[in-house]
């Protein structure tokens, strides 16, 4: 009988270790909300600031591309409690930019403080 309450102690001590580990793995991590309007190929096309066409696939992941020959891939996040917003990383700024974004089936409306893309779908 001592043997089985061994056993079953530690039995219950590993499932209670396992809970635990598992109720830690990926705490705080934010998840990323896909917006399937902003999902596909967008251009600009304006005199003054340039045409440029960005990317954006369903894996979170961009392309900025501008007929001045700049080529960038990237990331971006927009934070599921905060739509409207999107964060977007790409490997040639050199930092992370917040935007606010509309994006409807047809047009991309990009704004941060310094960069402003309107954009047509393709």
């Amino acid at each position: 009988m001592k043997t089985f309450t061994r056993v079953f102690a530690v039995i219950m001590i590993a499932a209670i270790l396992a809970t635990l580990m598992a109720a830690c793995g990926k705490q705080g991590e934010q998840k990323n909300y896909i917006d399937n309007n902003l999902v596909g190929t967008w251009t600009q096309t304006d005199e003054t600031d340039g045409n440029w066409t960005w990317t954006f696939n369903d894996d979170g992941t961009c392309k900025l591309v501008g007929d001045d020959g700049f080529e960038s891939d990237g990331t971006y996040q927009i934070p599921e409690e905060d739509v409207g917003k999107i964060e977007i990383t790409l490997e040639k700024w050199e930092k992370s930019t917040l935007f606010t974004y509309t994006a409807t089936t047809k047009v991309l409306d990009l704004e941060s403080f310094d960069l402003s893309y309107y954009c047509q779908k393709q």
